[in-house]
């Protein structure tokens, strides 16, 4: 209670302190007469009762819920989670120098072994490390490549390659400004630089050059007409500032709809998209202000010899390249449509068998294992004594792959199942164990998950699960919903379904949630029976709890550490049902046994049933191996639509195959809108409709290149190849921009159709080619070399680019000009040479644009 004193409560209680254990075990709790008078007073005849009489006392632990082992020894596990803003090699690093200074301390005993199962923090920068090495080495390509397009054998080598320093200096010194003024602008939002951003970054580095490089060229020939430094500076920078700031919108146009796309995809790829899109930005602001004040610095007039142009006709200083790609393209502008059915026929024919018969569909990449998860699984109610058999044989196969160098380090959890660490943990009994297995991804061989698969345990009712766990982010394997309103219909489907789809090749570890029923002690209590003591059945069950489980009823200090006094019946006693019948059971009017008030019986617990969108369900789980993992979905459909269902049973499909539908129609939705996006940014830039039409419909011609490069690299169509493809629109439109605005700006002048076409190509040849080859050259790393599993996701978004490129740059310069001519000439006057064509006569209309009669 409390009393009052000076104007404040003070709160009254009884103390008292248990020195040792033997204090606890004198306690006095009761007496006994012993002498037939009364029991209290002067002349008592009572014997006082003490604890350890009536009870054993003794210094123990509490039931675990689980038991970990380490390498094959009793164990603690700790999971140490870091914050989300947190760094996470940083994080790493300082927990480990931690356990280093304990270590040195001497604070750790010598029998106690520290060891680290799972570590963030060297992936995370091993992977950074690769991307930036992966970015470096292609800046050098670019740069090299670069070189040798302005290098001019002629009249020397020696005079060529001096002459070719200096612009490939400035080029050099342009793509690391870009890049270090896209991470500046990366400061001022919420992406930090993580492996998405770099990659974004390093899949930057061959685009950002591009503008530099069409300033460049452009001031060169500037400077081959005898103008000014500072005036080719300024009237090559206006003349082709419209084209490269369009060419940047249009790339950064691409990107704006994974804003709106919700869920992995857009939460995975919008750093990637943020950062490749203010990367180009800068790279244009750098273009038309540090590049022209470089070259009007750094360039002479003896590197008018570098481009070989002139306002006059130059033709005869054309390279070998300039010469072999004119005939070419005036073949093209005679025979348009030729042409055409040979570009359609081409894409078309090499795409579609691609797409259908070669290349694996999958949601991502995956990457050599770097961990194993292997869940072991018993009747329900299986003692621990069984279990911990089942996971000493496991633990005796590990122990052998250990010793071979494929293992780092092993631990397993009896009572959890391999997903489930520190808080997540619930105690469902140690008929589940999971372990989880560190590889060491130098030795491990590609097949380590069959290798040990082969060797676990088998027995009637033991269900052992191994999972492979690469880099990357998630995803979710085979899910399969059996619903309805008959659970024994649902049942009976969910086991033929699971029968039916174990024989499908590329599934493993299936799974039903049709679980058996679970043995149980139920206590049935009387409530007539029990009200008779003042009992109810809640307060009844209570007491067999405290029996059972124990409840803490005081606390006691031992050599400073403080313990509960759990007061709970003797093990021997908890485990038998006779004995438990006897339990005495304690009311407000008397006491009884258990049994008098209670039937006590084993029964078979009921039957967990799901739901799922408010139906009885059942549901199939389980994992794909192997690539093609759209391949293994069209079977599992075919298995479902073949396999008979009683009435209002549904099947259906989710797992890995939703993520895949949905992420592929969310990159899908993201790329016309996308396309929409940059024709109408290419509308507003250059002020015309048909130049931009012109330019969206050169876009299919990058899909051919795109796929070809996935097959010859046995790399997958998955959602970072899909993220090519969205870059790769708004790069492929690069070139065609280049090539058609200064065909405009020829018109302007007085060239007609076919000259302006013919020149400008041959004009615009060498800095597209430019381009489209130090883009390739510095993605080539990032395909071709990436040893990270992460650095799989990049390595499939560049071999798209890569291969895209190549296809529509030299795609482009054919087909973009012949669309042109096509989209030049007048409706009427179209449809009258496919009639004349059709009848064999004359066209019904004259030739224009500068054509000679016959050109069609």
């Amino acid at each position: 209670g409390s009393i009052t004193r000076e104007g404040s409560s003070i709160t009254v209680r009884t103390a008292h302190q248990f020195g040792s254990i033997d204090d606890l075990r004198n306690l006095t709790v009761g007496f006994e007469n012993t002498s037939g008078g009364p029991i209290f007073g002067p002349q008592t005849g009572a014997r006082a009762i003490l604890v350890s009489e009536i009870a054993e006392v003794e210094v123990g632990t509490a039931d675990p819920r689980t038991i970990s082992r380490t390498n094959g020894r009793p164990s603690l596990s700790l999971a140490i989670l870091k914050d989300p803003d947190a760094n996470t090699v940083d994080v790493t690093e300082g927990v480990l120098d931690a356990v280093r200074g304990l270590e040195r301390s001497g604070e750790l005993p010598d029998y106690i072994e520290v060891l680290v199962l799972s570590n963030d923090g060297p992936a995370v920068k091993e992977s950074l490390d690769a991307l930036l090495l992966d970015g470096a080495v292609g800046f050098l390509f670019a740069v090299m490549v670069v070189f040798v397009f302005l290098l001019n054998v002629r009249p020397s080598l020696m005079r060529g390659a001096a002459l070719a320093i200096l612009p490939t200096i400035i080029i050099g010194i342009s793509i690391p400004l870009s890049i270090l003024l896209g991470i500046l602008f990366m400061s001022f939002t919420d992406i930090t630089l993580n492996f998405m951003s770099l990659a974004g970054l390093a899949i930057a580095v061959g685009r950002v050059v591009d503008d530099s490089i069409v300033v460049l060229e452009n001031m060169y020939r500037h400077i081959q007409w005898g103008e000014e430094r500072m005036e080719a500076a300024y009237e090559a920078t206006k003349e082709v500032s419209a084209a490269i700031v369009s060419s940047t919108l249009t790339t950064v146009a691409v990107f704006v709809p994974l804003a709106f796309i919700q869920g992995l995809v857009g939460e995975f790829f919008s750093p990637f998209a943020l950062s490749v899109s203010l990367a180009l930005i800068a790279s244009t602001i750098v273009a038309i202000t540090a590049v022209p004040v470089l070259g009007a610095l750094l360039l002479r007039r003896d590197e008018q010899a570098l481009t070989g142009l002139s306002k006059t006709d130059d033709a005869a200083n054309d390279s070998l390249i300039q010469r072999l790609y004119a005939p070419i393209l005036a073949w093209s502008l005679k025979y348009k449509f030729a042409t055409l059915l040979i570009a359609i026929s081409l894409t078309a024919g090499i795409s579609v068998p691609l797409m259908i018969f070669v290349i694996p569909v999958t949601f991502f990449p995956a990457g050599t294992p770097e961990f194993l998860t292997i869940d072991l699984e018993l009747p329900t109610s299986t003692s621990v004594d069984r279990t911990f058999v089942e996971v000493a044989k496991i633990e005796r196969v590990l122990e052998e792959f250990e010793s071979m160098g494929f293992v780092e380090t092993y631990q397993v959890t009896l009572g959890a199942s391999a997903n489930e660490f520190g808080p997540n943990v619930a105690s469902g009994g140690f008929d589940v164990a999971g372990f989880f297995v560190r590889l060491n991804k130098d030795t491990v061989p590609d097949d380590i998950g069959d290798r040990i698969r082969a060797r676990m345990p088998v027995a009637d009712d033991l269900s052992v699960t191994l999972r492979e766990i690469s880099g990357g982010p998630p995803s979710d394997a085979l899910e399969i919903n059996v619903t309805g309103s008959n659970f024994t219909d649902i049942s009976a489907v969910a086991q033929d379904l699971e029968e039916r789809l174990g024989e499908i090749e590329g599934i493993i570890n299936l799974a039903s949630s049709v679980s058996e029923a679970k043995r149980e002690v139920v206590v049935n209590v009387d409530p007539a029976r029990a009200a008779e003591f003042g009992l109810t059945t809640v307060a009844v069950g209570q007491q067999v709890n405290q029996f059972i489980v124990g409840r803490p009823v005081s606390e006691i200090d031992l050599a400073g550490v403080t313990m509960d006094i759990v007061l709970r019946g003797r093990p021997g006693e908890v485990d038998e049902i006779d004995k438990l019948k006897n339990l005495t059971i304690e009311g407000p009017l008397g006491h009884t046994d258990l049994g008098t008030i209670a039937r006590i019986a084993i029964e078979d617990g009921p039957v967990s049933i799901t739901r799922f969108d408010s139906e009885r369900s059942a549901s199939i789980s389980g994992d794909i191996v192997g690539e093609d993992t759209q391949a293994i979905g069209r079977r599992v459909a075919a298995v479902i639509a073949s396999m008979p269902k009683p009435p209002g049973v549904q099947v259906r499909t989710g797992g890995i195959f939703e993520q895949i539908n949905e992420g592929f129609a969310d990159v899908g939705t993201a790329m016309g809108i996308g396309i929409v996006l940059v024709y109408l940014v290419m509308v507003a830039s250059l002020g015309s409709v048909r130049n931009p039409f012109i330019i969206v419909l050169s876009l299919p011609l990058a899909v051919m290149g795109a796929l070809l490069a996935l097959a010859i690299t046995g790399r997958t169509l998955s959602l970072s190849a899909l993220m090519g493809f969205l870059l790769l629109i708004g790069v492929v439109v690069t070139n065609a921009i280049v090539l058609l605005t200064f065909v405009e700006q020829l018109r302007e002048r007085g060239y007609n159709v076919y000259d302006a076409l013919v020149e400008g190509g041959r004009i615009r040849l060498r800095p597209i080619l430019m381009t489209a080859f130090t883009t390739t050259f510095a993605l080539l790393p990032l395909a071709a070399f990436s040893t990270t599993d992460s650095g799989i996701i990049g390595a499939e978004l560049a071999t798209v680019v890569i291969g895209g490129l190549i296809s529509s740059t030299f795609l482009t310069l054919i087909v973009v000009p012949v669309i042109y001519t096509l989209m030049n000439d007048s409706i009427p006057g179209l449809f009258g040479r496919l009639w004349s064509k059709v009848r064999g006569g004359p066209s019904l209309r004259a030739p224009t644009s500068g054509f000679q009669p016959g050109d069609d």
